[in-house]
This record gives structure tokens, C-alpha cells and sequence, in this order.
């Protein structure tokens, strides 16, 4: 239900029995580093059954002083709430770039055989942790992209659509140049 750790600045072996947490440990971390789950897209699935929450919390030594990260996932739909330094944060853009992680494991051999949109997926993850504004970026390169997308599908019934693909074309170009 709990646990409290200290990490050495150097390397740390995580060892224990099938079953003892250790990748609830390793999953906790790469959330507070990421502000989200490498794992699932459901919060739901990392909190405890019949629990109402999960929190996480961290103090780190980053960008050369303590830090404090704090996340707090609710079961339902009420949606989570990212802490950093005390401060809530309104997007996981704002509270990544604090702790970095790389997480490999098993299951990440898809990057040598799915593909290249695979590999871009991974890099644009380990970038978001390194440049908050990238993350930014990112999400509204997707939301204008599938924006764009709507449009060309739906330009045979409503041509009048194709009107507004210039200005698609050029926020999208302003905001892929990020």
C-alpha cells in the first residue's frame, strides 16, 4: 500500500520477489518524471482496487536545487492533479523536465521492428522530458493535424471547407517549426 525510499545519486539495484512492486516502484518514478503512465493511457489502472486514490511524491535534486513533484490520480473521473514544488500545474507539460528517466524494457524491442514512427514516438517522448515547450508543441502539432484531417475528409459534402486549409497549413508549419 505504501512505500517510502532513498535512492543513492549513483547507480540502484531493485531486487525482490515476483509480486514485491518493483515495477509499481519503476512505474511511479518514469509517472513523475513523464506525467503520465508508459504502461496505459487508463489512471485507473494504477490505483490500488477498491482504493479511491493513488499519490505520488518525490523530492529530487534537479536544475541544482530540491525539488518536490506530487501526483494525485482519482478513481472515477475526476482528473488527476500534478503538484510541482507545491504549485499545481495545469498540463504534464509543465510538471515534466524536472525528473529524467529512460525506461527500456522488454517490450520496447518494437522500436527495432515496427518501425520508424515507432522510433519518433519514442524520441518525441525522451525530448518532451528535456524541453516542456516541445511537449507544448507537440500536442498542438496533433490537434492541428487531426483538425486538418477532419477537413479533407469531409470537404466532398462541404467544399466550403477547403477554404480554411491554408490557415491550417501555416499554424501547423508555425507551430512543426518548434
Amino acid at each position: 500500500e505504501r512505500l517510502e525510499a532513498e535512492f543513492d545519486p549513483g547507480v540502484n539495484l531493485i531486487v525482490g520477489d515476483n509480486a514485491q512492486g518493483k515495477t509499481n516502484l519503476l512505474e511511479a518514478m518514469v509517472y513523475l518524471s513523464m506525467g503520465r503512465s508508459y504502461r496505459t493511457r487508463r489512471e485507473q489502472e494504477l490505483i490500488r482496487f477498491e482504493a479511491e486514490f493513488a499519490e505520488l511524491s518525490a523530492n529530487v535534486t534537479a536544475q541544482e536545487r530540491e525539488q518536490a513533484l506530487r501526483a494525485v490520480l482519482f478513481s472515477g473521473r475526476r482528473p488527476r492533479q500534478l503538484w510541482l514544488n507545491g504549485v499545481k500545474q495545469k498540463t504534464a507539460a509543465e510538471f515534466t523536465g524536472v525528473l529524467h528517466s529512460v525506461l527500456f524494457c522488454p517490450e520496447d524491442l518494437y522500436l527495432i521492428r515496427e518501425g520508424a514512427a515507432a522510433r519518433r514516438d519514442f524520441l518525441d517522448d525522451c525530448i518532451c522530458q528535456l524541453r516542456p515547450r516541445y511537449a507544448e508543441a507537440l500536442a498542438e502539432y496533433g490537434r492541428l493535424y487531426e483538425h486538418k484531417t477532419r477537413i479533407l475528409r469531409d470537404s466532398e459534402e462541404k467544399p466550403q471547407l477547403l477554404e480554411l486549409l491554408p490557415e491550417f497549413n501555416q499554424r501547423l508549419c508555425r507551430v512543426g517549426a518548434v
